[in-house]
């Protein structure tokens, strides 16, 4: 491709992008937007747009949307470029097309010595027991896709990747590699798409969710309740990790468990029972082959989302999240499930959030309030350093 039609590539690549955020600022208004619904939905209208052009317009997106983040009045160009340079540097044939036709300056070169918290909403609330400077860069850099293999499947997966010319996997280490393979890609290939999640063994799954099935009890036994359960996703973990326990699955959605159905039901599992409960609110009488009492509960809370912002810049433009009612709801369900409890049986408390707030602070305040529960261990996942979220863990024991 000679060097003019290359100039031409990118200013028209630079246009597809302005254009977009200029619809995707109109749209939001005050209101949150569905990004990468709206993303779909303009790209449906351009078909002219071939795979190589839709990932060089996503990346443009993204890039532009981190940057916007400490670049709050400057024009889209220049998030644009700085976020192009933060990723791909400032030597970039795209970066050197806006740097050259557009009034944008040279500070992508010192982007990330700028960065720091600015931007981050709630960034006061922020665990202290965070690595702050290492989490706030890394919200401005793309993260990783995630995925789970049973180690008896995993040639069979690298053959699929590879088929598709994508790269190889990453494997990190963990200690059920004997069961299963963790593994990173870079972000936006459709994984979707492989024989391997039709089939049902391989799972999507961020590092720091994975990295939970490591801080449960050690050789937990009997009957445990996932009790915001989603879709399924950690309750499979767990299931992979300790197969051996038995599980109950509640939500508050039907929808979201008939998804869990059918993803349990791709991999063969139905020793499972599952139950549309609010835990927040008065039981139904009957919870059919429930029992009362459980062994063990994880409970994944409801909470801002805050640390799996990182591949969500849009959430990262928007004020800071009121956290009075995840905290309501985080401190109802701990303590009507805890009622759920066995002497003897463990909580294992899980957010997705890196307000302490949400975390450290509401376990301690329910420790000071119920003298029977005592307190394991508690920690944060951080997957900055490898491209994954952040998770906060607590695990309790009913004595």
């Amino acid at each position: 491709m000679g060097v003019e039609s290359q100039v031409g590539r990118w200013a028209k690549r630079t246009s597809q992008v302005l254009d977009f955020l200029g619809i995707w600022e109109r749209k939001s208004g005050d209101k949150p937007q569905d990004l990468p619904g709206l993303m779909r939905e303009i790209a449906r209208k351009n078909p002219q747009m071939g795979s190589k052009d839709r990932k060089e317009w996503s990346d443009g997106i993204y890039q532009a949307l981190r940057a916007r983040r400490y670049l709050v009045t400057e024009p889209w160009e220049t998030c644009l470029a700085e976020g192009l340079a933060a990723r791909y540097g400032v030597d970039h044939p795209w970066v050197q097309s806006l740097l050259s036709s557009r009034p944008v300056t040279e500070r992508p070169l010192d982007a990330f010595e700028r960065l720091g918290h600015t931007g981050f909403p709630g960034a006061d609330q922020v665990s202290s027991r965070l690595d702050s400077e290492r989490f706030f860069r890394a919200q401005a850099q793309t993260g990783h896709a995630w995925v789970r293999v049973p180690t008896d499947r995993w040639s069979d997966f690298t053959k699929q990747v590879l088929e598709r010319s994508w790269p190889s996997p990453k494997v990190q280490d963990s200690p059920f590699s004997s069961m299963f393979v963790t593994a990173s890609l870079p972000l936006g290939l459709p994984l979707h798409t492989l024989p391997a999640y039709d089939a049902g063994w391989m799972d999507i799954q961020d590092w720091s969710s994975q990295a939970l099935a490591e801080h449960m009890p050690t050789n937990p036994k009997g009957r445990w309740l996932d009790a915001c359960a989603g879709s399924g996703g950690k309750t499979l973990l767990m299931h992979h990790a300790y197969p051996a326990l038995q599980w109950f699955v509640t939500d508050v959605r039907e929808f979201v468990l008939q998804e869990l159905s059918r993803r349990f039901q791709r991999i063969g599992w139905k020793n499972y029972s599952r139950a549309v409960v609010d835990w927040t609110q008065d039981l139904p009488p009957d919870l059919g082959s429930f029992p009362d009492r459980f062994d063990g509960i994880l409970l994944d809370a409801p909470c801002s989302g805050s640390g799996s912002w990182r591949n969500q810049p849009q959430a990262q433009l928007r004020p800071p999240v009121p956290l009075e009612p995840y905290i309501l709801q985080q401190s109802t369900l701990l303590r009507k499930l805890w009622g759920r409890l066995q002497s003897g049986g463990y909580l294992v408390y899980a957010t997705c959030s890196v307000y302490a707030a949400e975390n450290e602070n509401l376990i301690h305040g329910f420790l000071q309030n119920n003298p029977d529960a005592h307190l394991e261990g508690e920690s944060y996942l951080d997957g900055s350093p490898v491209g994954g979220d952040v998770l906060f863990t607590a695990r309790l024991r009913k004595t």
